[in-house]
């Protein structure tokens, strides 16, 4: 049977639409939102502190005095105590000599001062070496007492000298004191303070990646500041006798502010039972007019503590020894000692010191430690008896009577084309600039007697004997006083 087609039709059905979910708005979480931004400052900070603990941003590092001299500081003080502390800015790191201060006095000098800075700077120096060291004297140099205020100063050279301390804990708290509040967090990180290098100094970014690690301190540094090897010239010696001083001392003010850390540095020393010494260093006679007006103001202020000295070489002026080899050649309004004036203050120091102050200070010259530290420095051989670790010095007399005189040492130093003859002896107001010595040589296989003309070193003067010196023929063998 055929199968009948069904008549039945069947409609296509509707395209049938979707259903539509009603969409649900979330809820806005600050939790997820605080995590993330915290998941970012972590990312940041995480970044900053790499960056920071290579040192990629750091400046350069290779004449940066201030790190070199409290790496120094820190490391001595582990074994050793420090005598005298020296505080101030960039008068006092060029105006004493701390090896020569060290050797004529026999004891540890530190300069802790910094250029371009004022006393509150000092002020937190002196806190953070007394967690490392008890000294005997604080010297303090007056030039950093001023009229600079927080809002006045210039943070740089702070930044330089708070970032080479090494008490964490206690620098955050010396921040708000020290440093405006633009400073509070850029202190603690090179990276935020010199991200400008992207922009200005790849060059220093490169060089830090190649050469991370920055070299340990190995040598001891005291806080020396050699820059001025040669005085004031005759050019600018006639800008003062044309333009007149550059600097009015009836402008000097002191400010509040450095009253208030004045005190601070007094009372601390006084709890700590440490002797303070006022300090003025000295620019060239011409170079201040009204020094008196100065001097009168500075001294209001120092006299509110009695019981501490002022020693000062700016007046009474020692034109003898301060003439204008001793002064940087500059006619601007912050002049400086050259390395020859830096050595005539510390010896001038030091006999103020072994004069007044004589029983508070150790004496370290029989000490091996100390005399490690000093026999290799050019002034020792004038200050301290020969050692044997002095290979090119022989002493040929020790404590030997000469007359009315007193002879501390004698000794030859051993030079390559001719010798020299050093003599220490007491001090004694009949020794005249040149003095005629007799020897007990052999010249030419013949034993002689014979005089030496000396002459005084004018710019060593040790404060218990005096040098002098005269060239010798390598050929003649010295044997002793007669």
């Amino acid at each position: 049977m055929k199968k009948q087609k069904s008549n039945s039709y069947k409609k296509p059905q509707a395209q049938q639409k979707p259903i539509q979910k009603a969409v649900v708005e979330k809820p806005f979480s600050w939790i997820k939102f605080a995590f993330k931004i915290l998941l970012l400052l972590a990312v940041v900070a995480s970044v900053v502190i790499y960056t920071d603990e290579k040192g990629y941003f750091t400046a350069d590092q290779r004449d940066n005095h201030i790190r070199r001299k409290w790496k120094s500081f820190y490391k001595f003080t582990e074994e050793k105590q420090v005598d005298i502390v020296l505080l101030g800015n960039s008068h006092v790191i060029t105006g004493i000599d701390p090896f020569v201060l060290s050797i004529a006095t026999g004891t540890n000098c530190f300069i802790l001062g910094q250029s371009g800075t004022g006393i509150d700077d000092a002020y937190f120096h002196l806190e953070e070496a007394l967690r490392y060291t008890t000294p005997k004297m604080v010297i303090l140099e007056t030039y950093c007492i001023s009229n600079a205020t927080l809002k006045t100063k210039d943070i740089v050279p702070v930044i330089q000298s708070f970032e080479a301390h090494r008490n964490s804990l206690d620098k955050l708290w010396q921040t708000t004191r020290l440093l405006p509040s633009d400073a509070w967090v850029s202190v603690y990180s090179p990276t935020i303070r010199n991200h400008s290098f992207l922009l200005t100094d790849t060059a220093r970014i490169s060089y830090n990646i190649k050469n991370p690690v920055i070299p340990e301190q190995k040598k001891l540094d005291l806080g020396r500041f050699t820059r001025f090897g040669t005085g004031l010239s005759d050019s600018v010696i006639a800008l003062y006798d044309s333009l007149g001083a550059p600097i009015n001392g009836e402008k000097y003010l002191i400010s509040a502010y450095s009253q208030k850390y004045l005190r601070k540095i007094m009372k601390l020393c006084e709890e700590k039972n440490i002797s303070v010494l006022f300090l003025t260093i000295p620019m060239y006679y011409k170079h201040i007019s009204n020094y008196e007006t100065w001097k009168t103001a500075l001294g209001k202020e120092l006299e509110k503590y009695p019981q501490t000295k002022w020693l000062n070489f700016q007046q009474p002026y020692d034109s003898v020894r301060y003439n204008k080899n001793a002064f940087e050649n500059t006619y601007s309004d912050n002049q400086h000692l050259t390395n020859l004036g830096m050595a005539l203050s510390a010896y001038k120091l030091s006999e103020f010191l072994y004069n007044n102050y004589a029983d508070i200070l150790p004496n370290r010259k029989q000490e091996k430690a100390w005399i490690n530290d000093f026999y290799s420095q050019d002034h020792f051989v004038f200050n301290h008896d020969v050692v044997e670790e002095m290979k090119d010095y022989v002493s040929i007399e020790k404590n030997r009577n000469a007359g009315k005189f007193h002879i501390k040492e004698l000794v030859l130093q051993e030079m390559k084309d001719a010798n020299r003859i050093i003599l220490k002896i007491d001090k004694n107001p009949e020794l005249t600039s040149k003095i005629t010595l007799q020897l007990k040589i052999e010249f030419k296989d013949k034993i002689l007697i014979t005089p030496i003309q000396m002459q005084e070193v004018q710019d060593v003067f040790p404060p218990q004997h005096k040098v002098y010196i005269a060239g010798l023929r390598k050929e003649v063998k010295v044997l002793g006083l007669p």
